[in-house]
């Protein structure tokens, strides 16, 4: 009866992750369209030097609407992943998979930064920037947590009170996200406000992918089990997709992120499908 109900519950979170992730899908559509009406750059990336562009097979490609649309695809990919997911794991109780949708959500959540350069373009007061800034923040730290708690429950962690596990985690985010100072008037390429202590974030971020695939590793090696070495590929692949997609607006680098984001998701998703029906 628990593992039913456990189910039933996790179950009920993929669903909310795959309706948030067709929600940030429904708004990037019009927010893309906007965006990108004039082919002039946003005088406010402009004034902050966040602006360039580079030639593509004889057309001018503005590094804004390559920015934008590196957000789109991971938009798709968010909601497509989660679907999957959904449908895929209907039966199937999995902490790894389950704390992994909630990364999957953080890259979909990257919606974020296109709808704050909308609402810069705007004139949206500068409390509103500070707020959608910090948002984004702290989307990226619940990524780096959950898939954090996907390795560690991989290696033998068990705490069935998911509930408590993600508000504490979340509180976490929360509260470091709160902490950080963002500058209004610094801009990055690719449609961010520049957080403080960006190489503080963007390190642990790094720890806790290569803890991940570290952890992932070492369940494979105590276990002898197969699906665990290709989990940690897996991860290997899509963190380095999702860092591709995220950190560079050239599209020839977005469409290897591309890549190795559905590689190493396909790879992780179905090798630990495979291993839990025989649990």
């Amino acid at each position: 009866m628990l593992l039913f109900v456990t189910i039933v519950a996790r179950r009920r979170a993929y669903w909310s992750l795959f309706v948030v992730a067709c929600l940030c899908a429904a708004v990037y559509v019009p927010l893309f369209s906007q965006f990108v009406a004039s082919p002039a750059a946003p005088s406010f990336l402009v004034k902050a030097h966040a602006a360039t562009s580079m030639n593509l097979g004889g057309l001018r490609l503005s590094s804004h609407v390559a920015a934008a649309l590196g957000i789109g695809l991971c938009v798709v990919y968010a909601t497509f992943t989660l679907g999957f997911i959904l449908f895929n794991f209907r039966k199937t109780a999995s902490a790894e998979i389950f704390f992994y949708a909630f990364w999957v959500l953080s890259v979909g959540l990257e919606v974020l930064r296109l709808a704050l350069a909308w609402a810069i373009g705007g004139g949206a007061p500068i409390p509103l920037q500070i707020l959608g800034a910090k948002a984004l923040v702290f989307s990226r730290f619940v990524g780096y947590f959950s898939i954090f708690l996907s390795g560690l429950y991989a290696v033998g962690f068990r705490n069935e009170k998911l509930g408590t596990v993600i508000a504490l985690m979340v509180a976490v985010a929360f509260g470091l996200a709160a902490s950080i100072p963002v500058d209004t008037g610094s801009f990055t390429v690719m449609l961010e406000l520049r957080p403080g202590y960006a190489n503080v974030t963007q390190g642990l971020g790094l720890v806790a992918g290569l803890v991940t695939i570290a952890n992932f590793l070492h369940a494979a090696r105590v276990a002898s089990e197969a699906a665990y070495r290709a989990a940690a590929l897996g991860c290997l692949l899509f963190l380095l997709g999702r860092h591709l997609l995220v950190a560079y607006w050239n599209p020839y680098l977005m469409g290897v992120g591309l890549i190795l984001l559905a590689t190493g998701s396909a790879l992780f998703v179905r090798r630990l499908h495979a291993y839990y029906l025989w649990q």
